[in-house]
């Protein structure tokens, strides 16, 4: 997660994902401000929902209740962080996911 993505990818993941687009992917790792997802159709991509962007019941929850490495996510894309190259997502409502 630390590597640089160059402008070429950062378009095309930009492209891919647009602010407003529902994705699905898999939260990869947790950290204490929220959680890394990564999506198997674009490995190169970087996303991000930050703790208070978690509201699966209409208000963030604690870090225990967020979905685990591993589980699929639904989501929506809310900006595209240009100084870190990270898409920000947003969960407003629990729906299940087919892996």
């Amino acid at each position: 997660m630390a590597q640089m993505i160059d402008d070429a990818t950062w378009a095309a993941i930009k492209e891919h994902f647009p602010i407003d687009s529902h994705v699905d992917g898999i939260v990869e790792t947790q950290r204490p401000f929220g959680f890394f997802v990564k999506f198997s159709d674009f490995p190169d991509a970087v996303a991000v929902v930050d703790a208070i962007a978690y509201l699966p019941h209409g208000a963030p929850v604690a870090p225990t209740a967020w979905p685990a490495p591993g589980n699929h996510v639904a989501a929506k894309v809310v900006d595209h962080s240009e100084h870190n190259r990270q898409i920000k997502l947003r969960v407003e409502k629990a729906r299940s996911v087919e892996p």
